[in-house]
Parts: C-alpha cells; sequence; structure tokens
C-alpha cells in the first residue's frame, strides 16, 4: 500500500518535501492558506512588475542545496547588485562574502518552477486520527485517508495544530520567532538610491532598503522594498499602519538624502513570523507513532538553505519508514 502523506504548507521547504516523497514513491497532497505558493520567499504582482517583500536573496553553501539548485539554473541568477552597510551613522560599501542569488521575475518564480499541485486558498485549522488521519478547513471541509501529516508553518501555527496530537507540540511551544515589516513602494517619478541593497544592522528603524529592479527581470519603474528591523517591528505591532509607513519613508529619505513624492504602488506587509529568535539544530521533528512530522527553516537557522535542507533530511527519513 502507498504512504499517503498531506503536506501543510507551500513554501521552499513543503514544496521541497512533497517533491522528495513522490520522487520516491509516495502519494502526497499539499495545502496552502495563500493564493500562491512560495511563503516567505513570496513576490507581490503589481501592474508594473513582482516586488520581493518577503526573502530578499539567499547564498548557497551546502552541496545538497547547491545540486538542487541545478535544476532551476532557468530561473536563478546572480544578483550583481551594488551593496552596503549603514554603519557608524553612514553607508559603508561591501562585497558580500558568498554570492546572492534570486529568482527571475520573482523570488516565488523558484517555487512556481517545481510544477507541483498544491489546494490553494485552503487554511487548515484542525487534525483528526483514527486510522488514518483527516485535515479539516476553515469551511468545515474534510480531507480524510492520510497516513502521514507534515506541518511546514512556523512554530505557534504548527503548535496549535498539534497541541492535541503529538508531544512534538512541547517540543515547540517555546519557539519564537522574529516579526518583520515590509514596505513596497513604486514611486510616481523614479527615485535612484545609492546602492542596490543596503544592512542596517544598527538602525533603530530599517533592517534593509534595496532597489528591487536591480534583479532581473522585475520592471523598470524604481520599485524600493524596505525592511524594518525585528526589535521595532516587535515594540510597534499594533500601531496604524498609516503611521508605520511614514517612519520608515522619512528614514529611508534621511539616509539617502532623498525624497520620495507620489506613488503608483505602495503597500505594507507585516512578516508576523519572519525568522526564528535563535537557530535550532533540531533539523526536523517526527513523531512516528502518531504519523506526524514538522520541518521548515525555523528547524534550522530560519534561511531559504535551511527551508531546503529541513525538509530534504526529513523526506529522506519518512521514505525508509
Amino acid at each position: 500500500m502507498t504512504m499517503k502523506v498531506a503536506v501543510i504548507g507551500a513554501g521552499l521547504s513543503g514544496l521541497t518535501l512533497s517533491k522528495e516523497l513522490q520522487k520516491k514513491g509516495l502519494s502526497v497532497d499539499i495545502f496552502d492558506k495563500a493564493r500562491g505558493v512560495g511563503g516567505r520567499m513570496s513576490s507581490r504582482r503589481t501592474s508594473w512588475g513582482y516586488i520581493d517583500h518577503g526573502t530578499q536573496y539567499f547564498t548557497v553553501k551546502h552541496p545538497l542545496f547547491q545540486e538542487f539548485l541545478q535544476d532551476y539554473d532557468s530561473v536563478i541568477s546572480v544578483w550583481e547588485g551594488k551593496f552596503a552597510r549603514w554603519q557608524e551613522g553612514k553607508l559603508t560599501p561591501i562585497l558580500p562574502e558568498n554570492p546572492r542569488y534570486v529568482a527571475s521575475v520573482g523570488m516565488n518564480n523558484l517555487c512556481k518552477s517545481m510544477g507541483l499541485e498544491v489546494r490553494l486558498q485552503t487554511r487548515i485549522m484542525g487534525l483528526e486520527k483514527s486510522t488514518f488521519w483527516t485535515l479539516i478547513d476553515d469551511n468545515g471541509q474534510k480531507y480524510s485517508d492520510y497516513n502521514f501529516v507534515v506541518v511546514t508553518a512556523p512554530p505557534a501555527q504548527t503548535y496549535d495544530l498539534l497541541k492535541s496530537h503529538s508531544n512534538i507540540a512541547s517540543s515547540i511551544e517555546s519557539l519564537n520567532m522574529y516579526a518583520c515589516f515590509s514596505l513596497m513602494m513604486i514611486p510616481a517619478t523614479k527615485v535612484n538610491l545609492s546602492f542596490d541593497g543596503v544592512e542596517f544592522p544598527q538602525h533603530p528603524v530599517l533592517g534593509w532598503v534595496a532597489m528591487n529592479d536591480s534583479k532581473p527581470w522585475r520592471g523598470e519603474k524604481g520599485a524600493i522594498v524596505m525592511q524594518s528591523n525585528f526589535g521595532w517591528a516587535e515594540d510597534n505591532l499594533e500601531e496604524n499602519r498609516d503611521v508605520l509607513t511614514e517612519i520608515m519613508k522619512k528614514n529611508t529619505e534621511d539616509i539617502f538624502k532623498v525624497k520620495f513624492g507620489e506613488n503608483l504602488y505602495e503597500s505594507l506587509h507585516l512578516w508576523r513570523y519572519a525568522l526564528p529568535v535563535r537557530s535550532n539544530e533540531k533539523g526536523y521533528y517526527l513523531d512516528e507513532d502518531n504519523g506526524i512530522g514538522v520541518c521548515g527553516d525555523w528547524c534550522l537557522k530560519g534561511k531559504v538553505e535551511s527551508a531546503f535542507l529541513s525538509s530534504y533530511y526529513l523526506a529522506e527519513k519518512l521514505s525508509n519508514l
């Protein structure tokens, strides 16, 4: 009998896990609450091109991740940008230690290129177990007969799903993640910043600012992405979004000595679970007796490569059960 697996989440972790399990002959159904795949690798579609409002780039260190990406050479390229770091009150040019990779058109294009069928706009709210697992969505619809359920959501959401079903829940209950605000903006009159990507390790508000259009195939209107630092985001979760938008814009104007006017597009997005507070070396979680698994970038170091490795290791384990 073929093992049937339900995967909750269609970010890189959930898609990698599903792809690896299908290669090994397992039956997999993927569920995601969003309108598209990618998770925090998502890109916002606008009339003027895609804007990367989540993951800005990724690096490659592990040979398994490098091997995986060889199948997606046509959609992956090095971001040949000018980078800087804001330190001691000024912008200092930097040369990244490792190449910074991006997917063409939008960061989520890597996930789209994996070619997996996903049941989108389906928020799984509960689980039931008899002989097999049943998933229940927010409309009360049920999806049944699964031998295994794998959750790839952030720790808080994973805990809510599993707290009545597995001791995995108690293992992740105390794992916290930082929030991050991401402001997307396309000025009516293009504003050229002095660098394509800037890190802000010590700024009171900002964590990152980038010229989105400096990446391949993202339009020519001058889209700018401003991301907050984690501490400021945590302190302002309940603040009025218009107020936060103006604060982020004003800080960016002051640093780059520019002035923003009218915008063709402007949107502030909150990533409530952006990065784990602490690195976790667990890799993945598995409750073999109850048929439950958990993987995701937060199971390692919170990076894109972490998402891949966590799911790859869990897929190897599940396929050998």
